[in-house]
């Protein structure tokens, strides 16, 4: 963390649309958590430990909050205990005012909008009362599905990015998507 950088803080209130909100991650997500990194998609184009396990799911409900980073917890706006996924800020820079953003829908909740709202839900308090000015999103080139959610997002395509993300001792080109103020 960069001397003076502020800490990125929970929304207040907490951001909802529509059929869902978001929240911080908690001890009774973790069930759910270890099912959705199961998935051979979400373990494909995450970071997420290959098996997942509930410890795995309570370190990162414990540690993946930061100062540079904000998890959260994408959820049905009728019933909060229901994970549809999740979207979240890493790499956050208050006083750069920028940040990199990620996302991934649990198998359950695929091809129902919940990835792009989540989406634009976060990005829009971002780019908004959070004040930052810039946001950047990475995405495998055979990641079609991501890469639309992005663009209907308003995200626009980038350059490729060589060797631009390291998963599990591998190197992969990514693109990136960026979306400005």
């Amino acid at each position: 963390m960069l001397i003076g950088n502020p800490a990125v803080e929970l929304p207040e209130p907490p951001l909802a649309s529509g059929p869902l909100s978001l929240r911080q991650w908690g001890e009774a997500d973790v069930r759910s958590l270890v099912e959705a990194c199961a998935d051979p998609l979400t373990a494909r184009y995450t970071s997420v430990p290959i098996p997942y396990t509930p410890e795995d799911a309570r370190r990162f409900i414990s540690f993946g909050r930061s100062p540079t980073a904000l998890p959260l917890a994408v959820v049905s706006a009728d019933d909060s205990s229901q994970v549809l996924g999740a979207v979240g800020l890493h790499a956050v820079s208050l006083t750069r005012r920028r940040s990199e953003i990620g996302y991934w829908t649990a198998p359950w909740a695929r091809n129902q909008g919940v990835a792009q709202m989540a989406l634009e839900l976060l990005s829009s308090w971002a780019l908004g009362p959070l004040g930052l000015e810039r946001l950047d999103l990475y995405v495998e080139p055979e990641n079609d599905g991501s890469q639309r959610v992005a663009e209907r997002a308003g995200y626009k395509r980038g350059a490729l990015v060589r060797s631009g993300i390291a998963l599990r001792g591998r190197r992969y080109d990514v693109v990136r998507f960026t979306l400005l103020r």
